[in-house]
This record gives structure tokens, C-alpha cells and sequence, in this order.
């Protein structure tokens, strides 16, 4: 390749990515990863004061194998680039997965469950907390949420932030069905958590944000591929209303996110189809999530799996989400409120 394209290449790419069908430009791109590991999946991303972003995911060789970790890696915010992944948990012997991490009185948070035999039903609950100093973590050991006894708890969803002490996580259980919940905490200490929400078919992976009329508003993921199933709690969390079908919002049976922006708006990041992950939708709800009307496609190929995204609004309030490709790869991408909105218009 002669040095005028190695030039123009990187403006060819970002015009390709303004020219695609969902009509705003967007930046994308692959997170590194650490090549003795070709599993890649379950995202969590989180904003440090700073401007530095953190992801984190498990990966392995395969799903649910017993060499399965939680990586992390860091996006400087100066230069953009990732760092090279590094292990934050590695269970000896068990599979670690589904990391939430949140950021609580200048606490790094992740919550993540461990598989204690071959299946989900085996899962156990357990954080990790680190107090803030740059990107120089120092986390503590690992404290189960749980009696021992217990199986088949784990997290996806974001909490919600109270205050500086306590905070709200939705959490699913998947034992002998699937049921959400979620669990208020107090100085990392269980207040109460809610009743099972049933369901047929089953729910889980809920993920939860607050309404401007402080009640909190639920969407869960089907067992089987069809329609979201929606919940709301008027009393913090406690008790839930009877649990609906959405059906203006398909899900496939696959992992998704939820999240209010600065200007009150909510997105949701989910599979808009039935039965496959070949496309990744953003919606954007203009009515505290009583209609999601306004869609932009991120991504669609067909036989390519795009899924179990995880959503942030930055402090400069761009929007960045990453996600797993055939959960093999992990994409970042980058885009505003704005345009989504000004495109809409057109």
C-alpha cells in the first residue's frame, strides 16, 4: 500500500461508517484482546472520573469452560487507545462471568458470578471493590453475596445509584426456571431483596433505571425468543406490579441494555428480531419508556451474532457502547443523543 493511501484510509473508513444505513456517523472499533483466549463475551463498561473508560468481560476458550476470567481493559482518554487486557478474577478451576461493574463513593465496583459446576444453575454470587487511584487498581478479595448453599444467581444490569452508601441491583435467578429480582444494599450489605418475578415463559436478566416519578421501571429477557417482559416497582424496589409483555419490543432470548441519558431521554441497546442476534438496535424513548419509536440499526450481517451490549453517557455526553461479535470479538462504539435525533427528522 503507497504512503497517499495509508493517509487517506483512516477518512475513507470514518466516511463509510456517516454513509451507513442508520444515516449518523459513528465511530466503531475492536477492543484488544489476549490471543490465547478465543471466548469473548458478557460486557460491562463504566466511566472513571477521569475520562478513562473501563470494559470488562469474560473470556476463556469456550463458554462456561473452567479457565473462564474476567478481563479488563482501560481506553485512555487522551490518546483512545485500549490497553492490553488484563485478569481481574480468575477463579482457580471455575468459570467466572457476567461482570457488572458501577462506580460507588469513589469505589470501583464488579459484581460476577462463579460456576461452581457445568451450568448456570451452579452460578454464585460474588464482588470485588477497588478504591479509585487512576488506573492502579488494588482490589480486595472476593465476598460472596449469598449463603453457599445458594445456586444460580447472577447479575447483567446496571444498579441503581441511591447514594453514596446504597444501591439497587437487578439480578436474576436461573434454578429450576428463571425469575428476576433485585437487592437493595447498604455499605455493601443486603437490606432486602424482592420476590421472585414469575413469569411464563420465564424471565431474566433484567435490567432496571429510575422514572421521573421515582418508580422504577423493569425490562426483562424472555426464556425463549419473542417480547420483553416488563415489570414496575412504585416503593424502591420491594414489591412488583404484576409483569406484562411489551410487545412492541422483540427479543430473541438475548442479553440487552437500558439507560437514561442526561437529557431524560431512555435507550434501549438490544437484538430487534425474534429469533436472531444478527442485528444490534438502538431505540430511543422520548415517554419515560412507554414507547421506544425512534430505531437506529448499529450493526446487521447476516450470520453474525451481535450481542450482550453494555450502554454509557460519558461526562462530555457522547454515548458509547460495546458488545460481543460471535463472542469471539469485543466492539466499542461511539455516538451522540443529537444525531440520532436530528436524523430522525430527515
Amino acid at each position: 500500500m503507497s504512503y497517499k493511501n495509508i493517509i487517506i484510509l483512516p477518512f475513507l473508513v470514518i466516511f463509510l461508517l456517516c454513509q451507513t444505513k442508520i444515516g449518523i456517523c459513528i465511530e466503531k472499533e475492536t477492543i484488544p484482546l489476549l490471543s490465547d483466549r478465543v471466548f469473548n463475551h458478557a460486557t460491562s463498561l463504566l466511566e472513571l472520573p477521569d475520562g478513562t473508560l473501563l470494559a470488562a468481560w469474560s473470556s476463556g476458550s469456550k463458554e462456561k469452560n473452567r479457565d473462564n476470567a474476567i478481563l479488563l481493559s482501560f481506553q485512555n482518554p487522551d490518546s483512545g487507545e485500549w490497553s492490553t487486557p488484563e485478569i481481574l478474577v480468575d477463579t482457580p478451576n471455575r468459570a467466572d462471568g457476567n461482570p457488572v461493574l458501577f462506580l460507588l463513593n469513589n469505589e470501583v465496583y464488579c459484581f460476577y458470578s462463579v460456576l461452581w459446576g457445568n451450568g448456570w444453575s451452579t452460578a454464585q454470587l460474588f464482588y470485588t471493590k477497588s478504591k479509585l487511584n487512576g488506573t492502579d487498581f488494588s482490589w480486595t478479595s472476593s465476598k460472596r453475596i449469598f449463603p453457599s448453599y445458594r445456586m444460580g444467581d447472577l447479575g447483567r444490569g446496571k444498579p441503581i445509584i441511591l447514594n453514596d452508601k446504597e444501591f439497587i441491583l437487578p439480578l436474576y435467578k436461573e434454578f429450576s426456571g428463571y425469575y428476576s429480582y433485585v437487592c437493595r444494599f447498604i455499605d455493601g450489605k443486603i437490606v432486602y431483596h424482592s420476590r421472585l418475578i414469575r413469569s411464563i415463559p420465564g424471565n431474566l436478566q433484567p435490567a432496571i433505571i429510575q422514572t421521573s416519578d421515582g418508580n422504577i421501571l423493569m425490562l426483562m429477557r424472555p426464556e425463549t425468543g419473542g417480547y420483553f417482559w416488563q415489570s414496575i416497582s412504585h416503593d424502591k424496589g420491594k414489591a412488583w406490579d404484576e409483569i406484562i409483555k411489551r410487545e412492541d419490543l422483540s427479543n430473541p432470548g438475548s442479553g440487552f441494555d437500558l439507560l437514561r441519558l442526561n437529557s431524560g431521554n431512555i435507550i434501549l441497546i438490544f437484538n430487534d428480531a425474534f429469533q436472531n442476534r444478527n442485528n444490534l438496535t438502538l431505540a430511543l424513548s422520548e415517554d419515560e419508556g412507554k414507547s421506544f419509536s425512534i430505531r437506529k440499526v448499529l450493526e446487521e450481517e447476516k450470520g453474525v451474532d451481535f450481542s450482550y451490549p453494555s450502554a454509557i453517557q460519558d461526562s462530555k455526553g457522547k454515548i458509547h457502547i460495546i458488545y460481543s461479535v460471535n463472542k469471539k470479538e469485543i466492539r466499542h462504539i461511539v455516538l451522540n443523543e443529537r444525531e440520532i435525533l436530528e436524523d430522525q427528522k430527515q
